[in-house]
């Protein structure tokens, strides 16, 4: 089949979840067969890495200040900017026209209502999968709710298939009555190739969190870790990586207690991925100090597949219940659990271990397994 696919972002250099997500299921579509496009809308200059056919729908970054000014949400309103004679649309109205394919996978909801004029001229109207990664209104602020909301009901409703990440997400769609057939496709990793060969990235014991610039993230760390991690021995260190560091830097709680923070937490930012492969090969554990947010964490799945002890808050496992089980998991209900675990790692005091087979479900290719057979059936029908 020839799949395109819509989103907000580009694919092709993927770093925070969404993107990584996305392009795992490009990947396991091809993998499978398919024909698959990448059509995203998005500034330039927030997503620096992208290829020249990515860049063909990128939009001028004056657009995004004009978005400011009325005191709109990127996402929720980039929809708005996107209008017949802008030149990022007529090259997306273009491709489609030249392309013309069998199913389009919207991810989120924030392009769902470009399709008609996106669409319109094509001789045949492609299927259409929404692929869902939060129900996003539970995160939105207060004054963006119910719009949210209503987009995501619309997206619903417009889509002839829809994935959601975790059965609960999927129960809360299902929930509108809208009658649209809903898949459950879990967050995933790709088996990192850990290499203890590498030089070590950081010369104390450390243990790792890694996250995005989304704000839960941050508030995870917080609430759990503190503004002193007091759990990490005074010869051990935390490394934080990806753009929760920057969050946590510009915070007024990190620069209260400069000092210590700057001894015990090394805060690496944004890193290649041959460098994020160092760093997971030489931790002693990863840690997960998640307490909110909604749909599942891709983070969770990265870590059970390093197979090296993690420690969590229980949030952190939605839609990954089941794992709590395994060798070397260990979930804690309050903070002063979390900590505690934390010292037991670097105690020597932490047990068991999982072994490959153990967590090869939470592989890309087997949480995303029923997709092409399912986006096939899309455009035969």
């Amino acid at each position: 089949m020839k799949i395109v696919t819509l989103s907000t972002y580009p694919v092709s250099s993927p770093f925070h979840g969404g993107q990584r997500r996305l392009e795992a299921i490009c990947r396991v579509l091809r993998g499978a067969g398919h024909e698959v496009r990448a059509m995203p809308f998005f500034f330039g200059p927030h997503y620096p890495q992208h290829d020249a056919r990515e860049a063909l729908t990128a939009l001028p970054v004056e657009l995004h200040a004009e978005l400011a000014r009325a005191g709109l949400r990127e996402d929720l309103h980039m929809h708005t900017l996107l209008r017949p004679g802008l030149p990022a649309f007529e090259a997306a109205r273009h491709r489609l026209a030249e392309i013309r394919p069998e199913v389009l996978h919207v991810e989120q909801p924030w392009l769902m209502p470009l399709l008609d004029a996106l669409t319109e001229g094509l001789t045949s109207r492609p299927a259409v999968v929404y692929g869902s990664q939060n129900i996003e209104s539970v995160l939105a602020p207060a004054r963006y709710r119910a719009e949210t909301e209503a987009l995501e009901r619309q997206a619903v409703a417009r889509a002839d298939l829809v994935l959601a990440v975790s059965a609960a997400d999927a129960a809360v769609m299902q929930g509108w009555g809208l009658g649209t057939p809903v898949v459950v496709a879990p967050n995933g990793c790709w088996p990192p190739a850990l290499d203890r060969s590498v030089p070590r990235p950081i010369a104390e014991d450390y243990l790792m969190l890694a996250g995005s610039g989304h704000a839960p993230n941050a508030e995870g760390y917080w609430e759990v870790i503190g503004r002193i991690p007091g759990c990490i021995p005074p010869d051990a260190r935390l490394a934080v990586v990806g753009g929760v560091g920057d969050l946590l830097q510009a915070d007024p709680r990190h620069r209260h207690f400069r000092r210590l923070n700057d001894q015990l937490v090394r805060i690496t930012g944004r890193v290649e991925e041959d460098e994020l492969q160092a760093l997971l090969a030489h931790a002693r554990g990863i840690c997960l100090p998640i307490n909110s947010g909604g749909g599942t964490n891709l983070k969770t799945a990265e870590a059970l597949l390093t197979l090296k002890p993690v420690i969590a808050m229980r949030m952190a496992f939605r839609g990954f219940e089941e794992a709590m089980r395994l060798g070397g998991v260990h979930v804690a209900e309050d903070e002063t659990g979390f900590r505690a675990h934390v010292r037991a790692l670097f105690a020597g005091r932490l047990t068991g271990s999982r072994a490959p087979g153990d967590v090869a479900r939470y592989t890309w290719e087997a949480v995303l397994d029923a997709l092409p057979p399912a986006y096939a059936r899309l455009g035969a029908a």
